[in-house]
């Protein structure tokens, strides 16, 4: 899935802090502020009526929700420069969690400084327009992946999707997909973690 991941250099080249820093405005850190958040503790769980939107600056996030019988499954996995949260445009429909995979720097911003950015600054507003087509291709990406692709062709190309460097807050570097258990695979992929483990134990008998 790595030769069909979204490129797009106006979410890629952009750096929301640095020019809002550029614009001279003044920023306090009830607008603009960092947290640690340690390897599998939770950043927020639903209904999240916290009132900021989430960058990742170092670390990896993986997002889910919970089924009806209160089981959780993971839908997305983000690395660093990622952003994440409730826009709270969805009439208080917003189920997800947001996990920390390895420890991980994120930067909040309130949600409507955040807002008022979008629709004001128009280097933002072209930036956060961009930005949201490219998770959008992201997650149709994925979906025809799942639709598509036999068991082990879904594995390998999850693989290769998240085949991508991470560095928690010490400085420790991880491959992305190396983080991901097989049931997060298996969420990822629309198949259980027996089918995951399966298919990679096949994976290892081929290789050897």
């Amino acid at each position: 899935m790595n030769d069909i991941r979204p490129i797009n250099k106006g979410f890629e080249d952009f750096k929301l802090l640095p020019y809002l820093q550029s614009l001279n405005k003044p920023i306090n850190d009830q607008l603009i502020f960092e947290i640690d958040v340690k390897k599998n503790d939770y950043i927020y769980l639903p209904p999240n009526k916290d009132n900021f939107i989430y960058e990742i600056i170092t670390g990896s996030v993986k997002l889910g929700g919970y089924s009806d019988d209160g089981d959780s499954f993971v839908y997305e996995v983000l690395p660093h420069n990622e952003f994440f949260g409730n826009l709270k445009y969805l009439n208080g429909i917003f189920n997800e969690y947001a996990k920390a995979l390895i420890d991980c720097k994120i930067r909040l911003y309130d949600l409507d400084f955040f807002k008022n950015l979008t629709t004001t600054e128009p280097a933002v507003t072209n930036w956060f327009i961009s930005y949201i087509v490219k998770r959008w291709c992201s997650a149709e990406v994925k979906l025809k992946t799942i639709k598509e692709k036999n068991i082990e062709d879904k594995v390998k190309s999850l693989q290769e999707y998240y085949n991508i460097e991470v560095t928690n807050t010490k400085g420790q570097r991880f491959l992305l997909s190396n983080l991901l258990s097989k049931k997060d695979m298996g969420d990822l992929i629309g198949v259980t973690r027996q089918t995951v483990a399966t298919t990679l134990q096949k994976e290892k008998q081929l290789v050897f």
